[in-house]
């Protein structure tokens, strides 16, 4: 997984990979996030996407009024991507997608 390759991207503020349980195995936040908060959150969404529709792998994107959330479930855990509204989202997208 390459976390630090998804930060450079500008105006991506952090991304991580986190256990089902939602325990940081890894993860680079710029100052003032909190890596643990998302990774929990992260891995309830994958949780329940995985429980409402019965299936094993899925990603999703959450939009917020100021951010927005990329989850992705892969064999390795749960990556997550947290990044500012205006940032290049296909950018981030295909990095992601590369990364894991």
């Amino acid at each position: 997984m390459k976390v630090e390759e998804v930060t450079k991207i500008p105006k991506v503020l952090g991304a991580g990979l986190a256990t089902d349980d939602g325990f940081v195995i890894e993860s680079q936040f710029t100052v003032g996030y909190d890596s643990e908060k998302f990774a929990s959150m992260a891995a309830q969404i994958v949780n329940r996407i995985k429980k409402s529709l019965n299936i094993e792998k899925t990603t999703s994107i959450l939009y917020t009024s100021n951010s927005v959330f990329f989850i992705k479930n892969t064999e390795e855990g749960i990556f997550f991507v947290i990044c500012q509204k205006d940032a290049n989202l296909g950018l981030v997208k295909i990095n992601i997608d590369k990364s894991t």
